[in-house]
């Protein structure tokens, strides 16, 4: 993941995030609390990349990269599949 594209994603995510929260006519379901809470852990993930790559420290950079990853992928299908390929990242990355 290029700079740019980091910047680019942070963006997207910041403002989708504000967009959800301008909107004070209609209470919040669980759909939008739900979208909520991954676009948060997607955008703490991304500024785990960057404070990362700043430090220069590749293994937390990379950790953070696949868990963005995963936050992406299984997050919003299954919370399930999303706790147990967390659980999963977890166990690799203490025995790496």
């Amino acid at each position: 993941m290029t700079d740019e594209e980091l910047e680019k994603l942070t963006q997207e995510i910041s403002g989708e995030l504000e967009r959800l929260n301008i909107d004070p006519d209609s209470p919040p379901d669980n759909d939008d609390n739900k979208h909520t809470r991954v676009l948060k852990a997607r955008k703490k993930a991304l500024d785990m990349v960057k404070t990362a790559r700043e430090k220069g420290n590749i293994d937390r950079e990379t950790k953070a990269c696949l868990e963005y990853a995963i936050i992406t992928e299984y997050a919003e299908r299954s919370p399930l599949w999303f706790y147990l390929a967390r659980i999963r990242l977890a166990s690799w990355f203490r025995f790496y």
